[in-house]
């Protein structure tokens, strides 16, 4: 029987690099995973991304040549001609050529994404392909990151730098958010700014019901915690998770009415926090969005965990 190819497929984030080995039926085995020494620079963090490809080679008892390609998933936004990372926030990077340096120093062909990209492609890949050809899917984690599959390929813009829903306003005098706009998608639904607000309060003296499920420990104010308050009937919880459904399923509305895919994917960690908030959002949609619009559309949840990226990067080698 023929042994099935493997590529590597490597994740690079601001605090780890995850990396393995991939089948192409999406089996990652081999699994190493490091801690990101963004403080030293690039070229450190580089030379992990080398050392992880030797260390996977090695515990595999391959060669380079045994490796049909190397697929990074990367933060950042990247030079569509030049593939260079141009700006990565999280790494602290400009003007990085992770992928020349990687592909030089191994010898294995190495392509590299962003890495919401990269997670979109991997999820609708090995988690929703049957499903159709048309999708969108969204990260609500520390930010809101976003990709597009449009006819069954990844959409990345005219410059490589598409697919930015994390970005699109919802309110042009809301809340400031980090790309230094106001009432961005991310500034409402992003799990670092709803649990800064929620701390904002309690740091001002609110002690309702929140306070005694987070037992007085400001750390443990998490989306999760804010869903347990709701239930609960605390006021500030009520309020703050009315407002996030709210903006999320006005997103989610934009969304259909602007693309009209036949799928839109949910993930990140705002949403596996919490049990009713993508339910609760998709009534919002129903109720705003066109009914044209609708026909058709599901919104499910990822499938696909901490894998995506690292499946999608390791695929995108085929397209």
């Amino acid at each position: 029987m023929k042994k099935e190819a493997m590529r590597i497929g490597i994740d690079v984030g601001g605090t780890k690099i995850a990396a393995g080995l991939v089948s192409k039926s999406g089996q990652v085995t081999f699994r190493k995973k490091i801690k990101t020494a963004t403080e030293k620079g690039y070229p450190a963090v580089k030379d992990q991304v080398t050392g992880l490809v030797s260390a996977l080679l090695t515990e595999a008892s391959a060669e380079p040549r045994d490796i049909e390609g190397l697929g990074i998933a990367c933060a950042g936004q990247l030079d569509r001609k030049t593939k260079k990372v141009i700006f990565s926030p999280n790494l602290k990077w400009t003007d990085a050529p992770l992928r020349q340096d990687v592909e030089a120093t191994t010898g294995i062909r190495t392509v590299i994404e962003n890495d919401v990209n990269a997670a979109a492609y991997g999820e609708w890949r090995f988690g929703f392909r049957k499903e159709g050809s048309d999708v969108v899917a969204l990260y609500l984690g520390t930010g809101v990151g976003g990709g597009l599959i449009l006819q069954g390929r990844l959409y990345r813009g005219s410059h490589g730098v598409g697919g930015e829903i994390g970005h699109i306003t919802l309110n042009p005098d809301g809340y400031q958010c980090h790309c230094g706009n106001n009432g961005c998608f991310e500034a409402y639904c992003g799990g670092s700014y709803i649990e800064k607000r929620l701390k904002q309060h309690l740091a001002e003296g609110y002690r309702g019901k929140l306070w005694q499920i987070i037992e007085g420990r400001m750390e443990k104010a998490t989306v999760t915690r804010l869903e347990e308050g709701t239930l609960l009937g605390d006021a500030l919880c009520n309020r703050v998770w009315a407002e996030i459904v709210e903006y999320l399923g006005s997103a989610l509305q934009s969304i259909a009415n602007l693309l009209n895919p036949e799928l839109i994917i949910v993930g990140g960690g705002v949403v596996t926090g919490t049990k009713r908030l993508l339910d609760e959002a998709r009534l919002v949609m129903e109720r705003r969005a066109m009914r044209a619009s609708l026909a058709g559309l599901k919104v499910e949840r990822a499938r696909m965990g901490n894998d995506a990226p690292l499946l999608g990067a390791a695929c995108l080698i085929d397209e």
